[in-house]
């Protein structure tokens, strides 16, 4: 997806980063230039373009082969991008201001839930899986463990950062937003302390 096409998106979410900063029941003045998210933005297309381009050096996905090929050809596309990032670090793609922005969304919409009732049966079934796991920091350019569950993003968190691409996706892990390439299952960024 070109960055032109999320303009609309980051304008709305610009909106919504002044009303949390400010508070949502004053008069705001019209919707800033989202220059960090804009820039966030151009960075997750300059991965992806590099992610796309190292894939057709793989091949195409072949949906017909084995769970083994698949995996074997994500393997090698994950090795590809470790190579070609070898000086990524954290805060590449969620530079500080936008690690600053996405953690107050992160928290302003965690603080409006409502208080859990009762744990529902999908929450208990992500408790027992990690139950007895070590605790897991993300490193950048690392795949995310096999081991440890993808859990469940929060459904009404999602519409409120920024709009992905296909090839990538956010994760929450203890305290941290990840950035994850899902086919080739390496983090491409973090922010630690995002979540509460």
């Amino acid at each position: 997806m070109q960055l032109s096409s999320r303009a609309g998106g980051l304008a709305c979410l610009g909106g919504l980063l002044i009303a949390l900063a400010t508070g949502c029941g004053k008069q705001e003045p019209a919707v800033p230039p989202p220059e960090p998210l804009v820039e966030f933005s151009k960075r997750v297309d300059e991965y992806v373009a590099l992610r796309n381009r190292l894939a057709e050096k793989v091949g195409p996905i072949d949906e017909t082969k084995s769970q083994a090929e698949i995996a074997a050809r994500a393997t090698t596309l994950g090795h590809l991008i470790q190579t070609e990032r070898a000086n990524a670090k954290q805060g590449d793609i969620f530079t500080p201001d936008v690690a600053a922005l996405l953690t107050a969304i992160i928290q302003r919409e965690h603080s409006g839930r409502p208080p859990p009732v009762q744990e529902t049966r999908e929450d208990q079934e992500e408790e027992h899986r990690t139950e007895g796991l070590p605790d897991f920091a993300p490193q950048v350019d690392s795949l995310w463990p096999t081991t440890y569950p993808l859990p469940t993003f929060p459904p009404t968190l999602l519409p409120l950062l920024p709009k992905l691409p296909p090839e990538i996706e956010y994760r929450t892990t203890s305290h941290y937003l990840v950035l994850r390439d899902i086919e080739a299952n390496l983090i491409i960024d973090f922010i630690p302390n995002a979540v509460p």
